[in-house]
Parts: structure tokens; C-alpha cells; sequence
């Protein structure tokens, strides 16, 4: 069985639960987002910043170097004198790391690095953006390549400022401002932003490890629960089943015993009873399936009636057990006071079914078997016509239980030799039934026998 609190079981559930592993797969992205959005939208955001700052500034000591230290003669652009000696200070008090002066055309006419003095800026940005009159700037960290090809020894915003007369470009600066200290402070904020972020993200990972082999915990508990009380539900059903199987065999053995306590009593009738369950269970199964009746033994509670009318149907003679055997085995036909004794065991055994049903009753607050088959005992000699015994029922008013075992017991009967008569064949049995039909027998359960008469005659013959 598998065990809930096993690591690898935990981890196997995971994956298995589709809900769970999305949740978990979805939830370990979050911290690398996290962690993606500082890098490209935090860190550049404050690079941006940044850079616009260095721009303010270069602009600042632009306009300071053009107002005090270059003139415009006819759109050219002149250096004054002063500008060589200022330009330290400048610096200094500026924070740049290198000032170049261009003309219009690109020749360097003033560099803090006076080897450039005379060379010329070919690239396009210089042509293309500053040329029309737009600031063009460019961070450069330590040790990498500025947009001249020199590699600098400090993190610099390289910065073109055109210079304009009217409307009309005349030149650019180019200032290296140096971003060393503030670069400092950006890394380190961002070092700040990426450890909070990495502790964020690792109690994230922590609490939503948690949360996740918590509830594949709990799940895998449920599944093993489910798992544990089905294998008991089984396991009550076999023994509930084995149970009712035993009750159902000893009910029926208990049934027989009596039927062959009542066949033994009246060794006249051989295989009477088997006959009558056989005959019984085909004329209940035409009209369960098509018949008149078929809504009525198709209602509620009637789930079993085929089944227990067919063991029910062996009692119909119980009562004869009080009845003498002198009676039951005279050869001669029964005068009207024997008769009138004979009809008692109708009665006897409805009393004694009924008494046994009513205890059933009590325990289980349902009738039982002994019910139905209390009807068969007291009602099978009743006739459709209402002149038959005890109580001279007609029609529907007869149970359906008692019909049909009246025709069954009456076919038995009439297809069985007996001391006082020979055995009568089938057809003439048959004819004797159909002329009974609406006097002794219900017509419908007629229908039902006709529909089965040669297995009737099947069964007669085979229990010669």
C-alpha cells in the first residue's frame, strides 16, 4: 500500500495530478519573473534615468563652455584662448572625463587631448542624429569600446550636444561624462533590488514547496482512505452477500422441509410439489413479461414476486399435515362432512403462515414470504366465479398469487394418478382448463398456460 508520508510517493502525486503540477509549475515562474523584471525592466529603467541625467548635465556645461569660452563668426565656430586654461576647472567642476569640440563638418577643433585636435568624426551617427540637431548619447562601462574606439578606464555617458546658430547646425560637443560613482550607486541599488528579490522569491519557492507537498499529502491520504475503505466495502458486500446466500438456502431448505413434511403426510402426490413451483414459475414469468398484470409485478416491491411466489407456492398444501391421514388417502369420494374437514387445511395453514409472517413483520416492519404464500394456502381452491372455498372470493378480488397455483395445482392434479382416479392425458387436461376459463379459472392466466402447454406437458411427463 502506498505510504503518504513517503517523499517519493508525495513527488509521484505531484506529477500525476495535473492541477497540482500546473500550480506548481506556474508558481517556481513567479521568482523568475521576478528576477526577469528587474534585470530588463528595472535595471534599464534606471540606466535610462541615468542617462537623461548625464544629458542634463553635458547640456549644462555645454551652454557654460558656449557662453564663455567660443564665439560664432559668420556661422563658424572660434575657440577663445581662455578655453585651453578653463578647461580643468570645467571639468573638475562638472564631473567629464574628456571635452571634444567639433565643426560642422566633424573636424575636431578642440579636445581636452589635443592629439585630436584636426582629426574628423566620419560615423553616420554623427551625420545622420547629431547633424540634425539631436543630442546622441551612449552609456560605455569600464573597459569597453566608446563610440571614437578608445577603450576608457571609467563607466562614461558619451554625450553629443549640437551646437546651433539660428536654426542652422554649426558643430557638436562631445563630453565624456563620468558615471564611476553614480554607476556605483546604480549597482548597488540594483545588487539591493536582486537580493530582496532572490529572499522574496526563496520564501515564495518555500511556502508554495510547502503548501504543494501539503496538498499532495492530503490527497495521497484521500486516495489511500478511498482506497482502503472501498477494499472494506468489498469486503462487507462478500460477507453481506455470503450472509443473504445463507439465509436465502436455509429459507429454502426450511420451505422444503416443510413441503416434504406435507408430501410424506399425503404419499399420494409424488412429485406434486416440484411440478407446482415448475408450473408456477412459467405462467408468473408470461405474465410478468406480457400480460394484463405486467404494470402490477413491474411496481415497486414487486422485484422479487416471480421468485418468491415460486418458493412460496411449495406451502399451499402445508395445512393437510392437521388433516387425518384416513381422509387424505380414501379411495371413494369424500362425503360432504369429510369434505367439510378437508377444506379446514386451507385455514390451518393461513394461521400458521400468518402467525409466522406477523413475527417478520414485527422484527423487520415488512411482510415476508410467509405472506404470499399465506394467500396461496387460503385462496387456492377459490374460483374465478366466486363458488369455490373458504370464503368464496370471485374475480380479481382472488389473490394473483393464489390464481395462478390454482391452475397449476388443478393441471398437476388432473395429469396424476390418484386411488380414486386414472391419469388423464394432456390434451384432454388442456380442454378441461379452457372450459373452466371465467368459472374456475381467470382467463388471463389461461392465456398464460396455453402460451406454455407443451412445456406443461414436458414437465407432467418427465416426473412420471
Amino acid at each position: 500500500m502506498t505510504d503518504p508520508n513517503s517523499f517519493r510517493s508525495i513527488l509521484i502525486q505531484i506529477f500525476q495530478h495535473r492541477p497540482l503540477s500546473t500550480f506548481l509549475l506556474i508558481s517556481l515562474c513567479v521568482p523568475v519573473f521576478i528576477f526577469l523584471r528587474s534585470y530588463f525592466l528595472v535595471l534599464p529603467q534606471f540606466s535610462d534615468k541615468l542617462l537623461v541625467y548625464s544629458e542634463e548635465e553635458s547640456q549644462r556645461t555645454a551652454n557654460h563652455i558656449s557662453n564663455h569660452f567660443i564665439t560664432i563668426d559668420q556661422g563658424q565656430i572660434v575657440v577663445n584662448k581662455t578655453l585651453q586654461d578653463n578647461i580643468h576647472a570645467v571639468m573638475i567642476e562638472f564631473g567629464f572625463e574628456k571635452i571634444k569640440l567639433f565643426s560642422k563638418q566633424g573636424h575636431i577643433l578642440f579636445s581636452t587631448n589635443e592629439k585630436d585636435i584636426g582629426k574628423i568624426n566620419s560615423h553616420d551617427y554623427f551625420h545622420q542624429v547629431v547633424a540634425r540637431g539631436e543630442i546622441f548619447s551612449k552609456i560605455v562601462n569600464k573597459n569597453h569600446k566608446t563610440l571614437e574606439g578608445r577603450i576608457v578606464a571609467k563607466d562614461v555617458a558619451e554625450i553629443y550636444i549640437p551646437i546651433k546658430y539660428g536654426n542652422e547646425f554649426i558643430g557638436a560637443f562631445e563630453l565624456y561624462f563620468d558615471l564611476t560613482q553614480r554607476k556605483e550607486e546604480l549597482d548597488a541599488m540594483f545588487k539591493k533590488e536582486a537580493h530582496a528579490d532572490i529572499v522574496i522569491s526563496l520564501i515564495m519557492i518555500s511556502i508554495i514547496l510547502i503548501m504543494v507537498f501539503q496538498t499532495s499529502r492530503a490527497i495521497l491520504k484521500e486516495k489511500v482512505a478511498k482506497t482502503q475503505l472501498k477494499s472494506i466495502n468489498q469486503n462487507l458486500e462478500e460477507i453481506v452477500a455470503n450472509k443473504t446466500r445463507e439465509l436465502q438456502v436455509t429459507q429454502k431448505t426450511a420451505i422444503e422441509s416443510l413441503a416434504v413434511l406435507a408430501e410424506y403426510h399425503d404419499m399420494d402426490t409424488g412429485g406434486h410439489l416440484t411440478r407446482i413451483r415448475l408450473y408456477t414459475e412459467l405462467i408468473a414469468t408470461t405474465l410478468l413479461e406480457d400480460s394484463p398484470y405486467s404494470s402490477y409485478l413491474h411496481s415497486q416491491g414487486k422485484e422479487k414476486y416471480v421468485q418468491e411466489l415460486v418458493m412460496a407456492s411449495t406451502l399451499h398444501d402445508i395445512g393437510k399435515t392437521a388433516i387425518s391421514k384416513e381422509i387424505l388417502c380414501m379411495k371413494n369420494v369424500l362425503s360432504s362432512d369429510t369434505f367439510e374437514e378437508l377444506k379446514k387445511h386451507t385455514i390451518i395453514a393461513w394461521d400458521a403462515l400468518n402467525q409466522g409472517n406477523e413475527i417478520f413483520v414485527n422484527r423487520f416492519g415488512k411482510d415476508s414470504y410467509l405472506s404470499l404464500a399465506g394467500n396461496i394456502a387460503l385462496y387456492h381452491h377459490e374460483k374465478w366465479d366466486g363458488s369455490g372455498y373458504p370464503t368464496k372470493l370471485k374475480g380479481e378480488e382472488i389473490p394473483l398469487s393464489a390464481r395462478i397455483v390454482a391452475l397449476a395445482d388443478v393441471y398437476d392434479a388432473l395429469r396424476s394418478k390418484r386411488t380414486y382416479k386414472d391419469r388423464w392425458s394432456h390434451t384432454d387436461a388442456t380442454e378441461f382448463i379452457c372450459n373452466e376459463s371465467g368459472k374456475h379459472f381467470d382467463p388471463v392466466i389461461i392465456e398464460a398456460f396455453l402460451c406454455n402447454q407443451e412445456k406443461f406437458r414436458k414437465i407432467s411427463e418427465g416426473a412420471k
